[in-house]
């Protein structure tokens, strides 16, 4: 399915009944990730996915940054009729997630940060320069298979792995950096004091990308915020999705209704 917002045309998808839960998904994903908590969960939420703009069947008319994303989200909730949801927001997702709840607190009953963070950090702004220099001379095909050598665990099924190399090869080269430079480059400590909604932070042991102490961080700034660490690296969605479901459907299933 698709909604025309700010510009762009959108893709998602849209299953179950119930409270509204929002993914917003990692870098390099699109809405297609989600299948296996969508399918967990829409028996009693109204499960919608959508992919950003220039990722997945999203078109990418206009720049990427974090301001323009919440503010596509609010634009798409509002398209599909969606009061408040439960969000949740995975990696580039968090910052998200973030700015959406100071922005529009009515918006959420809840949210849920997945391997990402809220400072910028000492090594942010190499990890752009070296993407920057990287994608000059090679291909999306190429990077994403280095990429992904260095955010999934060894044991993860190579279907999973051959699954994400493609999402991939789905973004073009400018909308990559864009988000890149969206999310790595700002400082988003800010939002964390906004939030007044229930939140879960979870984090894989293995995650490199965004390691546990970006977890403590995030998990420190928002009050009343719960930990949960889980044996998957960067993307448990891939490495393992009934250990990556586990924390996720019970916090969910214990928010009111």
């Amino acid at each position: 399915m698709q909604v025309s917002i700010n510009g762009e045309t959108i893709n998602y998808v849209k299953e179950g009944e119930g409270p509204a839960v929002v993914f917003l998904h990692f870098l390099g994903g699109f809405s297609y990730q989600w299948r296996h908590q969508i399918a967990a969960l829409k028996d009693r939420f109204t499960c919608v996915a959508f992919d950003h703009r220039g990722f997945g069947f999203s078109t990418f008319n206009g720049r990427w940054d974090v301001p323009t994303a919440a503010r596509d989200l609010k634009a798409e909730l509002d398209a599909l009729g969606i009061k408040k949801a439960h969000i949740v927001g995975y990696s580039m997702g968090g910052p998200i997630a973030l700015m959406f709840n100071a922005q529009w607190p009515e918006r959420v009953r809840s949210l849920v940060l997945i391997d990402t963070f809220a400072k910028n950090h000492t090594h942010s702004k190499a990890r752009v320069e070296e993407s920057e220099k990287c994608l000059r001379y090679m291909s999306m095909r190429e990077y994403a298979r280095q990429y992904v050598s260095t955010r999934l665990l060894p044991s993860t099924p190579k279907s999973a792995v051959d699954e994400l190399v493609s999402a991939i090869c789905l973004v073009s080269k400018e909308a990559y950096l864009d988000v890149l430079r969206g999310i790595l480059l700002p400082d988003f400590t800010q939002y964390c004091s906004k939030v007044k909604v229930p939140t879960l932070v979870m984090c894989g042991r293995h995650d490199k990308t965004t390691p546990l102490e970006f977890t403590n961080d995030l998990t420190k700034l928002i009050s009343g915020a719960v930990e949960r660490i889980i044996p998957t690296g960067h993307l448990g969605v891939f490495d393992d999705p009934v250990v990556f479901n586990k924390p996720l459907l019970e916090f969910l299933d214990a928010q009111p209704r």
